[in-house]
């Protein structure tokens, strides 16, 4: 009961905080406070609450669909074309590595820390212009298409390079480099670009954490507000089945009718094709000035949310004379940001606890599931379609199920809910586990035929694993470490109705800041996840180099 209670009052709080607490509610009275009406909650001037409001899921679900048209269509349409402009430069080129930290960085960030960083830039405390209000469905798209752009531009670079070179060098006789590139290698590429597309368009539609700071009602953030302290049938149906049916089979269908086409690029020890000789070089100076000119402004627009994080953290407005004046001092700044580390400490030390269980528990289980389908066809459709249809389950309908289940009366499971983290890692471990299996199960499809089928004659099942593919999966390993400690450490959807009592994560208490307003706070805090993903995306780019020169040194 105080569970229901608990989760019950800050959904009101919430609310009040987005100024819309006249309509998040279908109730006369609330279930948690059943002697007061939800009229008695609504501050003066707001609209009176619509009785039928949290049963309209046909607007919800038009909202979910606009919202995932509007995310892949500013990923594609930003995405694509950098991913050109970047192929137009040399790989090793300074401003290709720049692009491509930033990159992996955005990429890597939550998408409520994502939030946070755009909030402090142009939210309503923002240093550059106050646009990103309430109930404005194109931020939240494009807060959801910028982490796209990340996705989709390094998907369509990573597969255009990894063409084969007889193909790029047969190409380069018929076209110039740049038709080259739109006419031969990006439609050999595009199961990969399409894929990233829908990948954007999951997260936008499952993920609830940015739709509700911005008042924008999508099918996951209508179960987050209305049906996470009691849920009913339809709730759950529109909320799990709709997605699940309707995108879910569709998307594992052409999956499955582009596999084929995938493997193209599907090689994670191949190092990009050289073919200075067929583009690079003889690319017009014009067209390399124009490439680094792109290159230069799409990594500035990944830089700016982070830029604007380390203002806000030192930003301030003043009324002098009955005029606002906004500042901005290094010392306030300098102080906030080396505050943090003390004041969240207990949240950083949860989150990294998290990330760490969680890689421990996710990645062999991926494993495991990702060289079952390497070994069998039919067991691979099994787990394809059915991680396929999980993955589009809301994180908040998981996290509910989840919390649901520790609360059967047996013996140990309420223990286990108060005292530890295993409902929390069940939790983010869906996503986690799925996200790791797609890392790993293209990874096993990298080892070609030939290899594996000799490696089955050599020795016992442990001995292939240990000695076989170990050593051909080290990247793809390195990868989905990072993948699920990203994943389970910024899940906040799933994570929230399940931690235990008196823990808190980075994200969740994000979160809350963002609701409440508390400007500094929210930066500074934002400043240290983000510290947190740069260091992670620098390990993995270390390992990557360093994988790299060992495999030079052995050939």
């Amino acid at each position: 009961m105080r569970f229901r209670e608990s989760v019950g009052r800050s959904i009101v709080i919430a609310g009040l905080a987005n100024r819309r607490a006249g309509r998040i509610f279908g109730l006369e009275n609330l279930p948690f406070m059943p002697n007061i009406p939800l009229a008695a909650l609504v501050p003066p001037g707001l609209p009176a609450p619509d009785p039928t409001f949290a049963d309209d899921w046909a607007t919800a679900i038009t909202t979910t669909i606009e919202l995932m048209l509007v995310s892949a269509g500013i990923a594609v349409l930003i995405g694509v074309p950098t991913a050109f402009f970047v192929s137009q430069l040399r790989p090793n080129h300074w401003l290709v590595r720049t692009w491509t930290f930033f990159a992996f960085v955005t990429l890597a960030m939550p998408l409520i820390l994502l939030a946070a960083a755009w909030e402090s830039t142009a939210g309503k405390f923002g240093w550059l212009v106050t646009t990103m209000t309430g109930g404005n469905l194109g931020w939240v798209g494009w807060i959801h298409g910028m982490h796209g752009v990340a996705l989709v531009s390094l998907a369509t670079v990573w597969a255009t390079r990894r063409i084969s070179s007889v193909a790029i060098q047969q190409a380069a006789l018929d076209f110039s480099p740049g038709q080259s590139w739109w006419r031969v290698r990006l439609p050999i590429a595009l199961p990969w670009i399409i894929a990233s597309a829908i990948g954007v368009m999951v997260l936008a539609s499952t993920e609830m954490s940015v739709a509700d700071l911005h008042s924008v009602r999508t099918v996951a953030d209508q179960f987050y507000l209305f049906y996470s302290v009691d849920p009913n049938t339809t709730s759950v149906l529109v909320s799990t089945l709709v997605p699940m049916v309707v995108g879910g089979i569709p998307t594992f269908l052409w999956f499955w009718l582009q596999r084929r086409r995938w493997k193209v690029a599907s090689n994670w020890d191949a190092e990009p094709v050289d073919v200075s000789s067929t583009t690079t070089d003889t690319a017009s100076g014009g067209v390399r000035l124009i490439a680094m000119a792109v290159v230069i402004a799409c990594t500035l627009l990944l830089i700016l949310p982070l830029a604007g994080l380390i203002i806000q953290t030192g930003h301030a407005v003043e009324v002098v004379d009955g005029q606002r004046q906004a500042t901005f001092r290094w010392q306030s700044s300098v102080r906030a940001i080396a505050e943090a580390p003390k004041l969240f400490r207990e949240e950083i030390a949860w989150t990294i606890q998290l990330a760490l269980f969680s890689v421990i528990l996710s990645v062999p289980i991926a494993m495991s599931l990702a060289r079952l389908a390497r070994s069998s066809k039919p067991v691979g459709l099994v787990v394809d379609v059915l991680g396929t249809m999980l993955f589009l389950v809301p994180g908040p309908v998981i996290g509910m199920t989840v919390a649901a289940f520790f609360r059967l009366p047996f013996a140990g499971l309420d223990r286990l809910a108060t005292h530890t983290l295993v409902p929390t890692l069940i939790a983010v471990g869906v996503r986690s586990v799925l996200v790791a299996y797609g890392i790993l199960r293209n990874a096993y499809d990298g080892i070609d035929d030939a290899t594996w089928q000799s490696g089955q004659m050599d020795g016992s099942v442990v001995w292939r694993w240990w000695h076989l593919e170990i050593p051909l999966l080290r990247r793809g390993l390195g990868v989905a470490a990072l993948a699920v400690a990203i994943v389970s450490a910024g899940d906040v959807p799933a994570a929230m109705p399940v931690l235990p009592p008196g823990v808190t994560t980075t994200g969740t208490r994000l979160f809350g800041l963002l609701h409440s307003g508390a400007r500094y706070q929210e930066a500074s805090l934002a400043m240290v996840h983000t510290g947190i993903v740069i260091l992670l995306c620098g390990a993995i780019l270390a390992m990557r180099l360093h994988l790299r020169r060992s495999s030079k040194g052995v050939d």
